[in-house]
């Protein structure tokens, strides 16, 4: 992906040229959570959000479009950041607007006018633009449709997904709370769009939080911290499946412990690696090699997932190559 490439992402997503940032990770099975905890640790200052994610099979690259609501942090402005000490990113920075020189006249009157009033005469025309009921219907990316039914319909996200991504967007739309309430109220149909609307007869001056506490009682899950807890201990490998897999089922439930802070975001890494030592099957081709690999120490999220996939694709070349020599005999 190319700068121009990455612009037109950038303002298909409604996002802002200034603010943005894509990452070309050299990674294919990374999950979205674990992208935003990496950035976040390496710009703890500056909040950011993830914008949209593509992933190009042939090359097993993930492109991860990132903005920043107070502009890309110092450390992503280069062309590449390093994740870990054997982990480098490499950074597009979108292409901005060229401005055609020779079609502005040289006697402009504009040349006339001093910047600070043409900066804030900009300022003035924002505010403006954003006051009107207008605004709320372009230059923001739209959350999907959700209804709450179970089983999910094809086409939705499960309701997991779809309020990690409100919760964020909620955070980072710099409108009103009327157009931050109309911008949830207009993703929901059927039972969440009932469950808001009862919310509505029953409390008045709603905010824009409390629809997605509402909607969170009505259709989140609702075991608690411990509970998941004591789910993610007792969550062990199945005969036959890859680490790569068992690994996202306990990042599922991991995600829901950190939501309801039954567990210190810090120690992440160190409880994911724990419960894969102890959950793994003893004979697991993959965890024997991981142990013998690194001497059964604690790995990072980033350190373990490249451990794990190189293992399994090392696994399915010798499985293949024994294949082959099968077949040939």
């Amino acid at each position: 992906m190319d700068p121009d490439e990455a612009a037109e992402w950038c303002k298909a997503q409604g996002g802002q040229l200034e603010l943005s940032v894509v990452m070309d990770i050299p990674v294919g099975t990374w999950a979205e959570e674990q992208i935003r905890l990496a950035v976040a640790a390496l710009a703890p200052d500056q909040r950011g959000f993830l914008a949209d994610i593509k992933v190009n099979p042939e090359t097993s690259h993930t492109y991860v479009l990132f903005e920043w609501r107070k502009g890309v942090p110092v450390c992503f402005q280069d062309v590449s950041i390093q994740l870990t000490d054997d982990v480098e990113v490499r950074l597009i920075q979108p292409s901005k607007p060229r401005g055609d020189s020779a079609n502005i006249p040289a006697s402009s009157p504009l040349a006339m006018i001093g910047p600070e009033f043409i900066a804030a005469i900009g300022d003035l025309v924002d505010k403006c633009q954003r006051a009107h009921p207008s605004y709320i219907s372009f230059g923001y990316r739209k959350l999907e449709k959700i209804s709450g039914n179970l089983p999910t319909p094809a086409g939705e996200e499960t309701f997991e997904e779809w309020v990690e991504q409100a919760m964020q967007a909620l955070d980072e739309w710099d409108v009103s709370e009327a157009q931050k309430k109309q911008r949830i109220t207009e993703s929901l149909k059927g039972p969440a769009s009932e469950a808001v609307r009862n919310l509505k007869l029953s409390k008045r001056d709603c905010t824009a939080l409390d629809y997605l506490n509402i909607l969170q009682e009505v259709f989140g899950r609702t075991e608690k911290a411990a509970e998941l807890m004591y789910q993610y201990e007792h969550t062990y490998q199945k005969r036959g499946e890859k680490m790569t897999e068992y690994m996202r089922r306990l990042d599922k439930i991991l995600y829901q412990v950190l939501l309801k802070k039954g567990t210190d975001p810090t120690t992440v890494d160190q409880v994911r690696m724990r419960q894969i030592l102890k959950g793994a099957l003893p004979l697991d081709p993959v965890m024997l090699q991981l142990r013998t690999r690194e001497g059964n120490k604690e790995l990072n999220y980033l350190e373990l997932i490249r451990v794990v996939r190189e293992e399994e694709a090392l696994l399915e070349e010798k499985l293949g190559r024994r294949g082959e020599k099968v077949y040939a005999q």
